[in-house]
């Protein structure tokens, strides 16, 4: 008897927890923008000459290993800071987007080119801001 209470009850608990992780995503997306981070002074230059996405917002540039991190953020919601990115990347010389995905708020370009691979992370923290992580590699 215990046995098949538990499968029911472990279900709930899994349902709900889905449920509050969602709610708090939706929140994210409903609450104001605190204080952006910085800009850079100026902006950094990326390997192969990666296409920046129009607006963007530099904040920061460090080495990983051999891949280059470039953090940032564009000043809207997920879906135009997407579509700007996976236009960037379509519409430079010698790039491709080899895959994307975008849900709710949070979102990824993979892309290829210039002798280099990698993706551009974008995850909608608050109502009006999406921030940008762009990791790119050697190929």
């Amino acid at each position: 008897m215990t046995k098949t209470l538990t499968l029911p009850l472990l279900l709930g608990l899994a349902s709900f927890g889905l449920t509050a992780c969602g709610d708090k995503e939706e929140e994210g997306l409903k609450k104001a923008c605190p204080t952006p981070a910085p800009a850079m002074k100026s902006p950094p230059t990326l390997p192969g000459k990666f296409p920046g996405a129009p607006g963007v917002v530099y904040t920061g540039i460090a080495k990983s290993g051999p891949a280059t991190v470039v953090s940032g953020y564009l000043p809207t919601a997920i879906g135009p800071a997407h579509d700007a990115y996976a236009g960037a990347i379509k519409g430079a010389s010698g790039y491709r987007v080899t895959k994307e995905e975008q849900d709710k708020a949070d979102a990824e370009v993979n892309f290829a080119g210039a002798g280099n691979s990698g993706q551009v992370k974008l995850l909608q923290t608050c109502k009006a801001r999406t921030r940008v992580t762009i990791t790119i590699r050697p190929a």
